[in-house]
């Protein structure tokens, strides 16, 4: 019932997926115009002027906002990045979610057992040299 409520997936060109990666990608170019363009409202906002009484200049404020942008980021790369990419490959493995993980422990058991087939294969290989050598 439910296979028939989940629309299949098509083959098409990869022209459309793309198209949307290098939307996103350089979406970050955009976010920085908007960045420095809202503090030009808000250094010169005429209803505060609290930026401009600590910063005198606006390049001052500028600076300072890429400082703290900058911090977040460093923050962000060195405590969030990590925790975000172990919590969700722990979910990926958890509770046979994941095929790829799943034929990946399937493949490790059977290179295991081949592994104790050849040390089995090597010990009488071995044990039928010693005899022959006699």
């Amino acid at each position: 019932m439910l296979e028939r409520l989940i629309p299949k997936q098509r083959t098409t060109s990869t022209r459309l997926g793309g198209i949307l990666i290098l939307v996103g990608e350089t979406m970050f170019l955009f976010s920085i115009l908007n960045f420095v363009m809202i503090t030009r409202l808000q250094y010169y906002s005429s209803g505060d002027s609290f930026a401009r009484t600590i910063f005198p200049e606006y390049y001052f404020f500028l600076s300072a906002m890429f400082i703290v942008a900058f911090i977040g980021m460093w923050l962000a790369y060195v405590y969030i990045f990590p925790s975000k990419q172990k919590f969700s490959q722990e979910q990926a493995v958890k509770d046979d979610r994941s095929p790829m993980y799943n034929r990946l422990v399937q493949m490790h058991d059977e290179m295991r057992e081949m592994q104790s087939m050849v040390k089995e294969l090597q010990e009488k290989v071995d044990t039928l040299s010693k005899d022959g050598q006699k």
